[in-house]
């Protein structure tokens, strides 16, 4: 009997070592947006770009403002790529409609989103008044959603390379919640060029619809 005992006791030991550990962790969605991708959604301009730079690539950015432009186009044009453009209205069409209502609305790149920059949690509420600024841009527009990309960062990944990271989150206007917050890094560079910033949009695509 010992010896029957024996094996299946070790038959017991390989099943349960063979079964994968029980999680309670979701699995993280692959594209977070992609159920947005049929729906008009706004993404606002690029609001911040960190003072933090322990790269000294800002050294090379002499126009701020022009930078982050640049960056609303790259994702633009990513975002048309996937075949969004019909739907969405991305930063510089937002741009020129907060200006053409500019007694009604603010400059969709001068938003009250400083506090959007530190530890934000979805369904949290957003404050006037942003939550103001956000519902009258979207109201121009027709739709409800606005995706606001808040800050880029860049940050050094050692081995003299660096990465561009954009903070995202995804505003419910009608409700003034925060629905969705994420971030999307670059692939590693070992300097700063337009091919960075371009890897962010197309990131950033790749949360919605793939290539």
């Amino acid at each position: 009997m010992r010896p029957i005992f024996l094996i299946a006791a070790a038959a017991l030991s390989l099943a349960c070592a063979s079964k994968p550990p029980e999680t309670d962790a979701s699995p993280v969605p692959l594209r977070p947006l992609e159920r947005m991708a049929g729906q008009e959604i706004l993404v606002l301009p690029v609001q911040y770009l960190s003072g933090t730079d322990t790269l000294g690539w800002q050294q090379q950015i002499p126009n701020r403002a022009a930078f982050l432009a640049t960056l609303d186009d790259q994702i633009e044009a990513a975002m048309a790529a996937r075949g969004l453009g019909r739907a969405w209205t991305f930063g510089r069409e937002v741009e020129r409609a907060s200006k053409m209502n500019s007694i009604l609305i603010t400059d969709a790149r001068s938003l009250s989103a400083e506090w959007l920059r530190g530890r934000v949690l979805p369904d949290a509420s957003v404050r006037d008044p942003l939550a103001s600024q956000v519902r009258g841009l979207v109201g121009v527009k027709g739709s409800r959603y606005a995706l606001l990309p808040v800050e880029l960062r860049l940050e050094n990944r050692g081995r003299g390379t660096g990465v561009a990271i954009l903070r995202v989150v995804m505003i419910d206007s009608r409700m003034a919640l925060i629905r969705w917050v994420g971030e999307v890094a670059s692939d590693p560079m070992r300097t700063l060029s337009p091919a960075l910033t371009a890897s962010v949009a197309a990131h950033f695509a790749d949360l919605v619809l793939a290539p």
